[in-house]
């Protein structure tokens, strides 16, 4: 409305337009003519096509839960699993005895056709409940030399706190699962970690001082030891999931990986805990990286992918090569206002760079509340919460048609060392160009490689590259990432461009 009538003009004119637009939200049902519903945007957009039979991981969600009709329809057509709608708490669960809760429905849903609409679950975590922590007992805490709880700054758990409690905070996670597995099956649980056992950034101070902590560590380092306790602690909570859920597609516990930080700085363990130990706690690798979130986002000293890749080297040293990642273009920070967000180019660009690398599916993540909620009138522009969800079902789209490269190709290391970790390759291909980033995957069985080459920062431009076997080549690099199929004819390499369309690459 505002376009058709042009600039404001007289004051008559602007009376008149407030008559027009007073007349529109009357005939609308009192919605401004412009408002859009997620669903209504949804609907406007190009939808993926995803390959038959593909076996990629359903995509999942972690933030506060979405209207009906919108989860319903990310299941739909946007390859995402049926969200059950935040924690499996005992109150959430509650809800199942009444059929016309929307919880009900949800596993209704699951329940009559579990192939279609595979439900996600996020695993209720009672360290995060006071009560149940206040039940805790004290020789769960930390203690000084003279026997007295140490309280200041808080209260810390103990690395030898008795596993009972671990057994206890298990048992509620699976009396509400069971209840959910009762109504339908469960495909994915999520369980969002960042519970009990701290890491020594936030708790080495408490456990420093405490004698038995001190006596059960010994020489060991203190990341050895940390990791090796918050491995078995909570190895109790993933193997009653795992004997709850026999017949998932997917247990991950935030996050579990071979660390994006790793050998950053000299104080990189401080926050982190060893892969080595920790790989039995998921079913699969998952980093956690988040747009300007402890990084310079897609360019800089500190680039997302530099981590990512990172990780991925870590995962590939002890044997696990895929990964299913949090993920995350941005959310509402006062401290970084609009830079706070991605572009939905960049960010489809890094996507296509994590699946060359070997995910094969991710959590979207979005961690503020939008003003009004997720089901208000959104205008006619898709705000970033659903565009991010909306960028990665396209991705995934994308890699579902090129799977065999994944689950049977092989990262190609490059020549040069990580730019933190010096015991691993970089796992991307020197361009001479730091924001022009090129990786590849080579096929185990045939000479045939995926070539992802990512403009990261400035214009789109071609990126001359050496791959190993297969020669030098020059891919075009876009902002949105543009994917490969590369094979030798008459002894020369030969490229095909994969995603035209970068944007809506399998769109139909």
């Amino acid at each position: 409305m505002a376009r058709l009538f042009g600039i404001p003009g007289s004051i008559r004119c602007r009376r008149a337009l407030v008559v027009v637009l007073a007349v529109t939200s009357l005939l609308s049902g009192g919605r401004p003519l412009a408002a859009k519903t997620p669903l209504e945007l949804l609907g406007e957009t190009p939808k993926p096509r995803f390959r038959q039979g593909h076996t990629l991981l359903p995509l999942t969600r972690w933030g506060w839960s979405m209207p009906f009709d919108v989860r319903v329809e990310l299941a739909e057509h946007w390859g995402y699993a049926l969200e059950f709608g935040g924690q499996a708490t005992p109150r959430n669960t509650a809800q199942l005895d009444d059929p016309e809760s929307t919880a009900a429905k949800i596993c209704a849903l699951a329940a009559a056709d579990p192939a279609k609409y595979r439900l996600c679950v996020l695993l209720y975590r009672p360290f995060l409940d006071k009560q149940f922590r206040q039940q805790l007992p004290e020789e769960a805490w930390c203690h000084d030399a003279e026997g007295n709880l140490i309280e200041a700054p808080r209260r810390r758990l103990s690395p030898e706190a008795p596993d009972k409690i671990f057994h206890d905070a298990a048992a509620l996670s699976i009396e509400a699962l069971d209840k959910i597995r009762a109504k339908a099956p469960i495909a994915m649980v999520l369980n969002g970690g960042e519970y009990a056992l701290g890491v020594f950034g936030f708790c080495g101070e408490a456990w420093g001082q405490d004698p038995e902590v001190l006596r059960a560590k010994g020489d060991r380092d203190w990341f050895d030891y940390l990791s090796e306790r918050k491995a078995d602690q909570e190895r109790v909570i993933s193997d009653a999931v795992r004997r709850a859920v026999p017949d998932r597609l997917l247990y991950i516990y935030y996050h579990t990986s071979g660390c994006p930080h790793r050998e950053k700085n000299t104080t990189w363990w401080h926050w982190a805990w060893d892969y080595r130990w920790m790989k039995p706690v998921s079913d699969i690798a998952n980093s956690s990286i988040y747009y300007k979130q402890f990084n310079s986002g897609w360019t800089g000293g500190d680039d997302m992918l530099t981590q990512q890749l990172n990780a991925v080297g870590r995962n590939i040293a002890l044997g696990e090569p895929l990964s299913y990642n949090w993920l995350c273009a941005g959310w509402t920070q006062e401290k970084l206002g609009d830079e706070a967000f991605s572009d939905m180019q960049h960010y489809m660009g890094y996507l296509k760079c994590c699946y060359t690398a070997g995910m094969i599916g991710g959590v979207a993540g979005y961690f503020s509340y939008p003003k009004g909620g997720f089901d208000q009138d959104l205008g006619d522009e898709m705000p970033s919460w659903l565009a991010q969800q909306v960028v990665l079902a396209h991705a995934h789209a994308l890699f579902s048609h090129h799977e065999e490269m994944l689950r049977q190709g092989d990262l190609l290391p490059g020549p040069e060392k990580h730019r933190y970790s010096e015991d691993q390759p970089a796992y991307e291909l020197p361009t001479g160009d730091p924001d022009l980033r090129v990786l590849a995957r080579k096929h185990r069985r045939r000479d045939e490689w995926l070539i992802t080459a990512w403009a990261a920062g400035g214009e789109d431009r071609s990126a001359t590259v050496t791959i190993p076997g297969l020669g030098d080549v020059t891919p075009e690099a876009r902002a949105c990432g543009s994917v490969y199929r590369a094979t030798i004819h008459a002894g020369r390499p030969s490229l095909e461009l994969l995603d035209p369309n970068g944007m809506y690459p399998t769109a139909r």
